[in-house]
């Protein structure tokens, strides 16, 4: 009898959720928190609210093993393989900035200079951006084709790229923030015949929030011993990234300023709260989510990669700051809550990378692990390939990313058999410190499938846009020579460290629970096409996720 009544419980319950929900969820909103390792989850919890992350994990679905399953992990390969479901190799988003074959020059990732600035009071590069760089659609494309544009879609993010890549090719808006002005821009992308913002964009500039959270100090949350960083941690600090922010609390921004200008907001707490502001705004003055049409926020907190960048995975500047945004994501679903409710909103949170331990604080305790002279490896290649030929030459173009883009004028011109000269370069490389292997891009497609991340190093090589060689690297060594020689931290291998990241979903039809089974990046794009019964990106590589909605 006793089980019965149970069943019929469990019957009335689910039956009574289903009819509360909506068909569909009226907004969805992607959270990426830049540079958030998957420990952080647990290192910090007994620290956390009940309302942020502790709320998600309690009341949402936790996919426990979640990784990219490609290098380089990067923020804007990051994005775009969240919300495209595509790896590199199709997405032709390989780095945040490469040597672009098809320019033939370096370039960043989203410039595009047949656009300007929006409004065109700032600088005019800034704001030179659009997503004419993916080759592929996205979630939110998708969604928009999918019901004749009815439904909303808007990326916000301090970076550029993180708002742009997101949004898609034919989003609503994507906007960014400008140091300079310490306001929030876009391109003319977005708005090809307004050369100003929109109302509500300029109404939230003119509240001049930055010059608010400038007037106060960065002291710690709590007062409890910060015993999850580690004591005397400033000798590990990257001051190549700010600087004027030096460790140690409190840190007053009055002074730093002076020399740093609103552009320090992204190195602390209250640019992700500056962002969540933001959002909100975007969500109430484009009255998303207020018809049964889904709408689409992407939201990108990047003020965690910086501050990490600059003070490592075991400062208290990096506790501090997932303290506070713990508290950001707390009102933020209560503002969901409040407005909404939370059967019509699904939300995801996840990472675009993760982030290593400072190689010098582990060889400090014997652990082996080193950063790479990327910088200086091209002069070194050229003189290691004259010295073998016999003929000095300019062989290569560009290092960058651990990739190597071969000169091909200067080859042919030379007369000299290409294979040769990348024959000399893997034999030099594979006798440097730190260098796991060395191949060409035609090799790694040879590689057998139980070779150490062959399939990873693969998944990240675009044919027309990567380089002609790659090295890997050994465990806990990085290339990053100019901004990571001796603090802070960095991303962008194929080790567990950059690449397990946390995936949380919470809100509509979604059932509290976790799982432990593999769950790949791209997954998410298309479990979002599944929940919305949309097609799914064009260029996606991933699988539904199953586990995360209620019968």
């Amino acid at each position: 009898m006793r089980k019965t009544l149970v069943l019929l419980f469990s019957i009335s319950f689910f039956t009574a959720f289903a009819q509360n929900a909506p068909v569909k969820p009226k907004l969805i909103v992607g959270i990426v928190v830049d540079q958030m390792r998957y420990d952080y989850l647990y290192r910090y919890q007994s620290k956390l609210g009940p309302g942020g992350f502790n709320r998600l994990l309690r009341e949402g679905f936790s996919c426990e093993n979640t990784h990219y399953n490609y290098v380089p992990t990067y923020t804007a390969p990051g994005h775009a393989a969240i919300y495209a479901g595509a790896v590199p190799a199709v997405s032709g988003i390989i780095a945040n900035d490469w040597y672009d074959p098809e320019w033939g020059k370096h370039r960043y990732v989203t410039t595009d200079t047949t656009v300007l600035s929006v409004p065109r009071s700032v600088k005019k590069s800034v704001g030179q951006h659009s997503p004419r760089v993916l080759l592929s659609t996205t979630i939110t494309d998708e969604l928009r084709l999918s019901n004749n544009f009815q439904s909303k879609v808007i990326g916000v993010c301090l970076k550029d790229r993180a708002s742009i890549l997101p949004a898609g090719h034919i989003p609503n808006g994507a906007y960014w923030f400008d140091d300079a002005s310490g306001t929030f821009i876009t391109s003319s992308y977005y708005q090809p015949k307004d050369t100003s913002l929109p109302k509500w964009v300029q109404d939230f500039n003119d509240r001049r929030l930055p010059e608010s959270y400038m007037k106060q100090s960065w002291t710690k949350l709590l007062t409890t011993p910060y015993t999850e960083s580690f004591e005397n941690w400033d000798r590990y600090d990257d001051a190549t990234y700010s600087k004027s922010i030096k460790s140690g609390f409190p840190h007053d921004f009055s002074t730093i300023k002076k020399s740093e200008g609103y552009g320090v907001l992204r190195f602390t707490p209250f640019g992700n709260t500056l962002t969540l502001e933001f959002a909100q705004a975007a969500i109430d003055n484009n009255e998303m989510g207020m018809d049964e049409v889904p709408d689409f926020l992407c939201l990108s907190f990047s003020s965690s990669d910086y501050c990490a960048h600059q003070f490592g995975v075991h400062g208290e500047e990096t506790e501090d700051l997932f303290l506070r945004l713990d508290q950001d994501i707390s009102h933020f679903l209560e503002y969901l809550d409040k407005k909404f409710g939370k059967n019509n909103v699904l939300v995801f949170l996840t990472a675009d990378h993760g982030g290593a331990e400072t190689p010098a604080h582990l060889r400090d305790l014997q652990i082996p692990a080193g950063v790479f002279d990327e910088s200086k490896l091209e002069e070194k290649l050229e003189q290691a390939i004259g010295f073998a030929l016999g003929v000095n030459g300019d062989y290569i173009i560009e290092v960058a990313n651990q990739q190597i883009y071969l000169n091909w004028n200067a080859v042919a011109d030379l007369d000299q058999d290409p294979n040769e000269i990348a024959q000399v370069i893997i034999d030099f490389m594979r006798h440097q410190a730190g260098v796991y292997d060395a191949y060409t891009r035609e090799a790694v497609m040879m590689l057998p499938t139980d070779y150490p991340f062959a399939s990873e190093i693969r998944l990240g090589i675009h044919p027309r846009r990567s380089g002609d060689l790659i090295y890997q690297l050994d465990p806990a060594w990085h290339a990053d020579d100019q901004l990571f020689k001796s603090g802070g931290t960095t991303h962008g291998s194929s080790y567990a460290y950059d690449t397990h990241v946390p995936l949380l979903w919470y809100g509509w039809k979604v059932k509290p629970g976790e799982n432990f089974d593999r769950v790949n990046i791209t997954d998410i794009a298309p479990t979002l096409a599944a929940i919305l019964r949309i097609m799914e990106p064009n260029g996606s590589t991933g699988k539904v996720i199953t586990d995360i909605l209620k019968k």
